[in-house]
């Protein structure tokens, strides 16, 4: 059956439940035809919601029309372009881009995190987003003022191939709509700003649930010493922190000029909206496979038993044991030292001394400290050589196999 066919076999089915449900209410055994109806309806509802679309498009998200492959998928939208970050050979060791091509999202929404709403062209196979936000920077706390709303437009166009595939698109992007949170109530849900479009975003409790130790936490500040870092090392971030997950909690370790290396809960962030001080904070999360896994595990093992039996449940919460046990032992060590910025670091690449535990550490300098102290990179680079850059998705780390940092999501605070 085809897809066009088997949405037309749902909207008839959802026309007659709907239609014939008054005329068999006076009826013997109402309930067991409601039922039936009701679970058939539920079957072809999912059939269709697991439908994932792939095909070209362009999405006008600036001044002009930029084409890539559209993706529809678990009420997600993504529209990805072939991008090369290629730049001139005249570049050094301590260049912070990496040298790939890569495929970039230039246009990403979740149905589920905003209130969203399709217009079709009746004419021209052209379509309309229109989405609504709220503006985070210009919100004032002390005066008690609200949120300035906002609605973005988003012109999307398709190739002449089909009128029936335009339809079956426009269809199934408005079915993701109509299925989503979004649509079920009224969510302000992302912060519009200039280019949040081509982003990938991720909702403050949702990267508290997938969140773990080990992650990186990056910022972008609104400060003038913020975008002169920024132009200097020429990246979109001028401060990185590390997440940590524990029985406490969560939990950003960070170095600051202000007060040094410090453990801060994560929970002023949304208590103190602390947030507000940034452009954008973005996560990435810590990949681990199975085999990193098992080495790690047993270049750290201790025999943890309780009356005979073994206290994990699987290879992940073992691993995180251990992973968790050493980053204590990181943290004890470090804690409370002084701030630093290496000069020297950052024009001179040398490779990894033995004693990475300092008086004093800058913000970057700690994570590859960290990360060099528990055994997941390698000694080619200083931890003061390392700057926030290294760590966004343009970095590049110098991971044994096994580790990698994941996609770059802004993380969203507009539901907090």
């Amino acid at each position: 059956m085809s897809e066009i066919k088997k949405i037309n076999n749902f909207k008839e089915l959802l026309l007659e439940l709907l239609q014939n449900t008054v005329n068999i209410i006076s009826k013997p055994k109402t309930n067991q035809i409601l039922s039936n109806r009701t679970k058939t309806f539920i079957q072809e509802y999912h059939k269709l919601n697991n439908i994932s679309i792939s095909t070209t498009c362009s999405v006008k998200t600036d001044r002009e029309y930029k084409t890539g492959k559209l993706i529809l998928n678990n009420n997600k939208l993504v529209i990805l372009q072939y991008q090369s970050n290629k730049k001139n050979q005249n570049y050094n060791l301590n260049t912070i881009i990496q040298m790939v091509d890569t495929l970039n999202p230039i246009f990403f929404i979740d149905f589920n995190m905003a209130t969203s709403e399709l217009v079709i062209h009746k004419t021209k196979q052209k379509f309309r987003l229109v989405i609504l936000g709220k503006n985070m920077k210009n919100h004032d706390f002390d005066n008690n003022d609200d949120y300035i709303y906002k609605y973005r437009i988003v012109k999307f166009k398709m190739p002449y191939e089909s009128s029936e595939v335009f339809k079956l698109i426009c269809e199934n992007i408005n079915k993701s709509i109509i299925l989503s949170d979004g649509y079920k109530h009224n969510i302000f849900g992302i912060n519009i700003r200039n280019h949040f479009c081509n982003e990938y975003f991720i909702d403050y409790k949702k990267f508290e649930s997938i969140g773990n130790t080990g992650d990186i936490l990056l910022f972008k500040g609104y400060s003038n010493e913020s975008k002169f870092q920024r132009f200097i090392t020429d990246n979109g971030y001028d401060h990185v922190g590390l997440f940590i997950k524990n029985k406490n909690g969560l939990h950003l370790y960070e170095a600051t000029g202000k007060e040094g290396v410090k453990l801060r809960p994560w929970n002023e962030f949304i208590t103190y909206y602390w947030y507000l001080l940034y452009d954008k904070m973005a996560h990435r999360k810590l990949n681990v496979d199975e085999n990193a896994m098992k080495l790690f595990i047993s270049e750290n093992e201790e025999e943890e038993n309780i009356n005979g039996k073994n206290i994990f449940k699987n290879l992940k919460d073992k691993f995180y044991y251990y992973f968790n046990k050493k980053t204590e032992d990181f943290l004890d060590k470090t804690k409370d030292k002084k701030y630093h910025f290496s000069k020297k670091g950052y024009f001179c690449i040398s490779k990894m001394k033995k004693s990475i535990i300092r008086e004093s550490y800058s913000c970057s300098e700690l994570i590859g400290a960290y990360y060099y102290y528990l055994g997941i990179v390698t000694d080619e680079m200083e931890a003061y050589n390392y700057l926030p850059g290294h760590f966004s998705r343009t970095g590049i780390i110098n991971f044994k196999k096994g580790y990698s940092l994941g996609q770059e999501y802004i993380i969203d605070f507009s539901s907090s």
